[in-house]
């Protein structure tokens, strides 16, 4: 080992010219009260020095390889990175081993090890329940060249809430035989096979297709009963889709042009325009309405970090609140406008909401605000309290039925939207399949009531138990306005305690004995915890996208390197001081 010293704190400017003249009545000269110059004359204070030990293979500490194919260093940068701190410290390179080549070699070796420590750990504790991810994505490498890659996870409790990549591979096409291929092959190579109870993907045609959908072949290969999960940030990104659509016509490109055009005219909107608030005059609406304000001024005093994932959800509810005359905890106050491509979920939300309130200033026809009112009462009323409820996927059925009946009611206010949205809606009905409306009995929603969770144990106990469970996509039952979740328990409602593998016996007790019930408690788990949207994937595509054309060119290497900075993220959230020591 190599003993250095450390400094702690910047050297002083000791080489300082003391005959440069600072002018005297320059006011642009502002003096900076925390920064002080030491002039040559002034005693300089005494360094704080720090002693450490660095082992003289010091390119082989697996927290510097790790960290620097996290912040996507090269070889030579973290070769010079390191050689600086060496240097800063007092210390001789020659008394290290290091060089670019020692660099490069220690990072694969560490990357390596640890990807396999890593495998290693999950196969010893995998998910009892998990649920199973992929999303691909068109992406480019270091030659240029394009080509398909996809993601692929599982998540669930205990230690994988919010997902584990099991790998990236590349695909010859995205078609659905092709990813149910490569997303089973690596199941297999992980053995978590027998792990898997639900499918987590987005609604395009090669995942969800009845017959060559990747769904529906990945269950085939596994060859049982798998729960069919489709993502609902996914559907209600279809369903605001289409009325957008209606309202302003098909958008022609990845981005929205009504969208761009107010991104750039935004530092010249007069922000001293009264802004249009919603008027809701309407007995039903305003009921509606008051609801969705004291919903969405609890979720913004809530003080669960995880309420709010990401600003844009935060800056989403605050814009509803706004839209709805109300001042939200924090103010009113308006970002700048970000995103505009469609992949971005929440860009429909903040921007229909923004081109509303400022439509006076943009100087919009009364058709445009027309329909700006149009899509922002759905937006604001329907669509943006669904979309925070999304991943909630115990009161998934009873929302999605909710929303269903209130859009039947919404026919009084808006026919066209109200009618779109139901066929749109009834095309995705996922969570009204016989398979997935049990989860409701879970709940614990205020619309959940203990009789109606009765009434749909009463239904299931008189429902035969099939022989063999239904393989493929789920059936879609028809609403009307009368339906009632015990309405949609069928024989195929019995799957999700099969592929559990729990008895039902607690389902003829009385609803307030059910948690006392060891086998109802652990499908309550299952049910309470299973991811319902895709966000796991998405991040995995994230991933992917980052690390494209860095670092490695060897598909090898990149798999590990991916395991290896996914598990430093999981370990080392954030860069501040506290979370570092202990983490690194």
């Amino acid at each position: 080992m190599s003993r250095i010293e450390m400094v702690k704190g910047a050297a002083s400017l000791s080489g300082l010219d003391t005959d440069v003249q600072l002018p005297e009545d320059d006011d642009s000269m502002e003096i900076d009260p925390d920064f002080e110059v030491n002039l040559l004359d002034e005693k300089q204070p005494e360094r704080e020095l720090v002693c450490l030990n660095l082992p003289k293979k010091v390119m082989q500490c697996d927290e510097i390889t790790s960290a620097v194919d996290r912040l996507k260093l090269s070889d030579n940068q973290t070769t010079m990175i390191v050689s600086a701190v060496i240097k800063a410290a007092g210390g001789s390179l020659d008394d290290f081993d290091i060089s670019r080549s020692t660099t490069r070699r220690s990072r694969m070796c560490n990357r390596q090890k640890l990807a396999e420590d890593v495998i290693n750990t999950f196969r010893q504790n995998p998910p009892l329940f998990g649920a199973l991810h992929w999303d691909g994505k068109l992406l480019k490498d270091m030659l240029g060249d394009s080509y398909e890659r996809l993601a692929v996870l599982l998540s669930g409790e205990p230690e994988y809430k919010e997902g584990k990549l099991l790998g990236v591979p590349t695909l010859v096409n995205s078609k659905g035989k092709t990813q149910a291929d490569a997303t089973y092959d690596l199941l297999e190579v992980w053995e978590m096979s027998d792990r898997v109870a639900a499918l987590v993907f987005d609604t395009t045609a090669s995942n969800s297709g009845i017959h060559k959908g990747a769904a529906k072949l990945i269950e085939e290969r596994m060859g049982k009963k798998l729960l069919y999960l489709a993502c609902r940030h996914h559907i209600l990104e279809l369903v605001v889709g289409v009325v957008w659509k209606l309202l302003f016509g098909a958008i022609l490109g990845p981005e929205n042009k009504l969208f761009a055009q107010f991104k750039a005219a935004w530092s010249d909107v007069d922000k001293e325009v009264p802004i249009q608030i919603l008027p809701v005059k309407n007995p039903w609406l305003l009921q509606v309405r008051n609801e969705v304000v004291k919903d969405f001024t609890a979720l913004l005093t809530c003080q669960d970090s995880a309420t709010f994932p990401r600003d844009d959800y935060r800056e989403c509810v605050e814009n509803t609140l706004i839209i709805l005359g109300e001042t939200p905890p924090r103010g009113i106050h308006f970002l700048k406008p970000g995103a505009i491509h469609q992949a971005r979920w929440m860009a429909n939300n903040i921007y229909a909401g923004k081109m509303y309130m400022f439509s006076k200033a943009m100087l919009y026809d009364d058709c445009m605000v027309a329909n700006l009112m149009r899509m922002n009462k759905f937006l604001a009323l329907f669509f943006t309290p669904a979309w925070m409820k999304a991943s909630n996927g115990a009161d998934a059925p009873i929302n999605d039925l909710q929303l269903i009946h209130d859009m039947m009611e919404f026919r009084r206010v808006d026919e066209e939207v109200a009618d779109i949205v139901i066929q749109k809606l009834g095309n995705h009905g996922w969570y009204l399949s016989e398979e997935v409306v049990p989860f409701a009995m879970f709940s614990k929603s205020q619309k959940m009531t203990d009789s109606l969770k009765q009434q749909m144990a009463a239904r299931l106990l008189a429902t035969p138990v099939p022989e063999n469970l239904r393989l493929g996509k789920p059936l879609f039952r028809k609403v009307a306005c009368d339906t009632t979740l015990a309405d949609l328990i069928g024989p195929e409602s019995h799957s999700l305690f099969r592929i559990l593998n729990v008895t039902t016996d607690w389902l003829a007790k009385p609803v307030k004995q059910w948690s006392s019930d060891p086998a109802f408690c652990a499908a309550e788990q299952f049910v309470r915890t299973v991811k319902v949207v895709n966000d796991a994937a998405e991040r995995g595509v994230k991933l992917i996208s980052d690390f494209a054309t860095l670092i490695t060119t060897d598909p090898q290497q990149r798999s590990w390197l991916l395991q290896g900075v996914e598990h430093h993220r999981k370990q080392c959230p954030s860069f501040d001081k506290k979370t570092l020591d202990m983490t690194l």
